[in-house]
């Protein structure tokens, strides 16, 4: 099929080039020429494995093009549907700001010149297909060429890092259709992505939009309630790591989104929290669990820097910090409300030197701190140039960091937001190991139990 796709962002890129990938024609539309320049010469503005070559090979075999006007693109072509992928980023109040939403469809509903499939995937309030529809019906009633716009709300489930997997692989594609030439128009598009046809799920407008809240909603709030389950942990001295396992063998739970850390961050969960409470109060229901569970995330990223602070006390004035890790999660240069910035922010608060090291989102945090944050090119450069050491982002090449390298630090100190490794182990190496709910006492019992794993460790 003959596709548009409004948006060279993450979620347009991703869309364009797997549509591409299964063969469709993809024109991508994006207003920032040098934007274009770059995707055209395959330099991708953004960190997504494997999605760079995805990217090439479309343009290569023709089947991704770029446009910089929209309406002029909507004159010249005979596209079946038309994708919006534009942000819809957080006001103030916490509502989605849709000024580029409505911006594209206006365009399509004064320039479009033949039926199509209009499909909102962006992150969107509840009722905006609805709207969206009465929009271009209004606007095409005032013209001379009658056609017939249909309208979908297809919100995209997509982890940053694992795009290109989520979205050729679908676990599950949400369809808010209310007509059958769209519904056809979906599941044509989509069989090649699901195993089982099943997987296309449709719904009325309401409830796909409310899907794609539901699902970021549900996944903070388990992130934050085994978060605030570790700080109970430490202070009755129980381990973290045990708990988890104990309650996500259990079939009606699950293992997933259990993780300890330092909070969650990245460009969805905070700002989905925010629009989901912001519907609640426009609907005069009040969403008491879900603002909760942002205030939970902040606690939790306050109190993992607050054990930074507390243990050097005064003296942290004269030490020099060191940060693995900056991007919100692994496998991403997104450090959109990530909590290294609000680590990163304390520290300077301070005068308080820091040197950083990430594999992908350095030159994001160089543009926002300048020369106020120190950079180092290689991870094990970082080490023996710090008093200690925090680890922010669970990098698969941090968690295979040798113990013994860890040695060089001055302090022989690590504070783990991300519990990448064994306490026993970096004990065993003579350094002082701070993490998450881990903070274990342990009783003469359980001495011989740990001597036995001490024991085991120093034979590997």
């Amino acid at each position: 099929m003959k596709i548009i796709v409004v948006g060279a962002g993450y979620l347009g890129l991703v869309t364009g080039a797997c549509l591409a990938k299964k063969g469709h024609q993809i024109t991508i539309v994006e207003r920032d020429q040098k934007k274009i320049a770059a995707l055209q010469e395959g330099r991708i503005p953004f960190y997504e494995p494997g999605l760079n070559q995805y990217v090439i090979d479309g343009i290569k075999k023709n089947f991704i093009t770029f446009s910089q006007d929209l309406a002029q693109t909507l004159h010249k072509q005979n596209d079946e549907i038309i994708f919006s992928c534009v942000g819809t980023p957080s006001l103030p109040n916490g509502d989605a700001d849709m000024t580029a939403v409505w911006s594209v469809m206006t365009t399509i509903g004064k320039h479009l010149m033949h039926d199509a499939l209009v499909i909102n995937k962006s992150t969107v309030p509840i009722g905006t297909a609805r709207k969206t529809k009465k929009l271009l019906d209004d606007l095409i009633a005032k013209r001379t060429n009658p056609i017939s716009i249909n309208v979908a709300s297809n919100p995209e489930f997509l982890r940053e890092g694992s795009a290109i997997h989520d979205f050729m692989e679908s676990d599950r594609v949400v369809c808010g259709i209310e007509s059958e030439e769209a519904r056809e128009i979906l599941l044509k598009l989509y069989r090649p992505f699901v195993k089982k046809e099943e997987h296309i799920l449709e719904m009325n407008f309401e409830s796909a939009e409310l899907t794609k809240y539901a699902a970021n909603a549900m996944l903070a709030t388990r992130i934050s309630f085994i978060n605030e389950l570790s700080r109970l942990a430490d202070a009755a001295h129980a381990d973290i790591k045990h708990i988890q396992k104990g309650i996500g063998l259990d079939s009606r739970i699950g293992p997933d989104f259990l993780n300890p850390g330092v909070g969650y961050g990245g460009s969805c969960f905070p700002k989905d929290i925010d629009a989901l409470v912001a519907t609640g109060t426009a609907y005069k229901e009040e969403m008491s669990l879900v603002r909760q569970v942002k205030i939970i995330n902040e606690q939790q990223k306050q109190s993992f820097i607050d054990s930074i602070f507390n243990y050097y006390g005064d003296d942290i004035l004269h030490k020099t910090i060191g940060i693995w890790g900056l991007s919100f999660k692994p496998n991403t240069d997104d450090i959109r409300c990530a909590p290294s910035l609000d680590l990163i922010n304390a520290l300077i608060d301070e005068d308080i030197k820091i040197v950083a090291y990430d594999p992908a989102a350095m030159m994001h945090i160089k543009n926002l701190y300048k020369d106020k944050v120190k950079f180092v090119k290689h991870r094990q450069d970082l080490l023996p140039q710090v008093d200690a050491l925090v680890i922010m982002t669970e990098w698969q090449e941090f968690i295979d960091t040798n113990p013994e390298d860890f040695t060089c630090i001055k302090d022989r100190l690590i504070f783990d937001g991300r519990n990448c490794f064994d306490p026993i182990e970096l004990q065993m190496h003579n350094l002082t190991y701070f993490c998450v709910g881990r903070n274990v006492y342990s009783p003469k019992w359980h001495e011989k139990s740990i001597q036995k794993r001490v024991e085991y460790l120093e034979q590997l």
